[in-house]
């Protein structure tokens, strides 16, 4: 499953505090760890003469050496207990390099930084990372400052995985619970009942809430649902936790808060690989006001 690990790194320091996590995880899962720099031209308009653009080789191979020295100082830093980081430069539009690299080393996952805003009105993803998330058949492991501008090297002792009874939301389960038992940790497996159900095309005050009876149904079928899928996972340390809720997308965030959860990871869906995915509105919340690190998967790809 993690065969290698890849963190793509742009020469910035924030970029950069994704490599403890990336190397803690690498050296406990016996897995190669590739550092990747993606070649950006520094100019989209190039000095022409005649009308001919004027390529300049020696320019061209100065950055080349400029990334290569980068990614081989960064190395040494996390290099060491066993662990010798693979250094790659590499060329092209950034998400479409970097799903290719990840596909040609069966990558098991994407470890990065991201940055934005937090909360429903922004998107906190950077492009890159939202890519990716788009692109990317590979779990990414997206890991995110705080207000001081600080990633934390934390474990991932509580794993927050939403579900909804599919199985494109359970295809996150495996990644979910290898990261946590790495750590002596614990996966809860939460179902959300939403109490407006249908239908979600309504202004939110037109729609009409479920009857208690179908409440009290829903509630024991999701409990049996959640002991199910503990049951197929053993023996990994498998909670079960099934609340109801009219925005289920921000009781899904304050279950993390409260739990205290160290990740939260889960699906996102999406059309085929051809087009631009279409995240579902649960998660595309989520998405905006999770401020924890956050394992995404768009599975199918």
């Amino acid at each position: 499953m993690f065969k290698a690990l890849l963190v793509p790194l742009d020469g910035s320091p924030l970029a950069e505090q994704a490599l403890p996590t990336a190397a803690r995880l690498a050296c406990a899962l016996g897995a190669e760890l590739h550092l990747v720099h993606v070649h950006v031209a520094a100019s989209l308009d190039p000095i022409s003469i005649e009308g001919l653009p004027v390529i300049d080789e020696e320019l061209h191979s100065l950055a080349a050496e400029h990334e290569r020295v980068y990614l081989e100082r960064v190395a040494a830093q996390v290099a060491g207990d066993g662990l010798q980081p693979i250094v790659t430069r590499i060329e092209g539009a950034v998400v479409q390099a970097l799903t290719s690299y990840a596909r040609a080393i069966q990558a098991g996952l994407i470890v990065m930084t991201t940055h934005g805003r937090s909360g429903f009105a922004h998107l906190w993803l950077g492009s890159v990372a939202e890519g990716l998330v788009q692109a990317a058949g590979t779990p990414l492991l997206l890991l995110r400052p705080d207000e001081h501008g600080v990633i934390a090297n934390q474990l991932f002792r509580r794993v927050l995985v939403p579900l909804d009874g599919s199985p494109l939301a359970e295809a996150i389960l495996p990644y979910a619970t290898a990261l946590a038992g790495l750590d002596g940790g614990e996966v809860v497996a939460l179902r959300v009942i939403d109490t407006l159900p249908v239908p979600a095309a309504l202004p939110f005050h037109e729609r009409f809430r479920i009857d208690a009876a179908t409440l009290a149904h829903q509630r024991s079928e999701a409990e049996r649902y959640l002991q199910h899928v503990a049951a197929t996972l053993a023996p990994a340390v498998i909670q079960t936790q099934v609340i109801d809720a009219d925005q289920p997308a921000r009781a899904i965030l304050a279950t993390a808060a409260t739990l205290g959860a160290d990740l939260l990871a889960l699906t996102t869906h999406g059309h085929n690989a051809t087009t631009r995915a279409t995240i579902s509105g649960i998660t595309d919340k989520v998405l905006r006001g999770v401020t924890r690190p956050l394992l995404i998967l768009r599975p199918g790809l």
